[in-house]
């Protein structure tokens, strides 16, 4: 991954990749296979292979968890790629930096809550950074993180980010907006539980909202954001059409769809 012809370090970067993702599989496997009363017990403790056994039914293959040893080594030289932007790059261009985030989110998924403790000081380190590429990376790191580990360990530093993710919002570089509305849905979608209506919801859906002006890119992730927020909060209409009068989002429903269709008149 440290080699300085990108084609051999994209090729390395997907090796680690296939390895998290069969990870993951032999967990869920792992986990379809055991008596329901042994389900969701630690998946390396030789109790639970022997009971499992004794049921006649254990993983034709079991997880050498690889990536769990490995991740002191690969995470650094992963973080160190995320900054390695390019930035004319195309929508569709794949690069090593892009890489590196996809793997990143594939070893979350593979070590669950190992990940956290590995990636913060980088993230606290970089965030504020004067350097785009550091801010953008740093910002990658955290939404990359945000699906595997447990909610109850991420929730925490949802709640200290929130604030500094929203503000972020306004950056002065499309790359470090476009990463922020994309974590931004992310928490939407994935920990609705750590925005709070009465402090985070008001300026959030400002900042999305805001975002629609934008350019194409911000305003599909703005976008993105805002349906999983309506799907998350559980956005049903009455039987007259008009939306419910109680919701989380009833105060805000008019502005947005009024914005929402100011974009497609783009």
């Amino acid at each position: 991954m440290r080699h300085s012809d990108e084609r051999v370090a994209l090729q390395a970067v997907e090796f680690w990749s296939t390895v998290c993702e069969e990870e993951v599989d032999l967990a869920i496997e792992a986990q379809e296979v055991r008596p329901p009363f042994l389900r969701f017990t630690s998946l390396n403790t030789n109790r639970v292979n022997k009971k499992a056994q004794e049921y006649g039914d254990i993983p034709e293959t079991e997880s050498k968890f690889f990536a769990k040893i490995a991740l002191p080594e690969i995470v650094p030289v992963l973080l160190t790629l995320l900054t390695r932007q390019e930035e004319d790059a195309e929508d569709d261009e794949w690069n090593v930096s892009m890489a590196a985030s996809t793997c990143l989110a594939l070893l979350a998924g593979a070590v669950q809550d190992s990940v956290v403790p590995a990636v913060i000081p980088f993230i606290e380190a970089h965030i504020k950074s004067v350097d785009w590429h550091q801010r953008e990376a740093a910002i990658m790191t955290f939404g990359s993180i945000l699906e595997g580990p447990d909610p109850a360990v991420l929730k925490p530093l949802v709640d200290q980010a929130l604030p500094l993710l929203i503000d972020m919002m306004t950056d002065s570089n499309l790359h470090v907006k476009d990463t922020t509305a994309w974590t931004l849905g992310r928490i939407c979608d994935l920990l609705i539980a750590s925005i709070k209506p009465d402090v985070h919801l008001h300026p959030l859906i400002s900042a999305l909202v805001t975002g629609l002006q934008d350019s194409p890119r911000i305003v599909a992730n703005c976008c993105w954001a805002l349906m999983n927020l309506a799907d998350q909060y559980g956005i049903y209409y009455e039987d007259d059409g008009e939306p419910p009068q109680n919701g989380p989002l009833s105060p805000y429903y008019e502005g947005v769809v009024q914005a929402l269709l100011r974009v497609t008149d783009r």
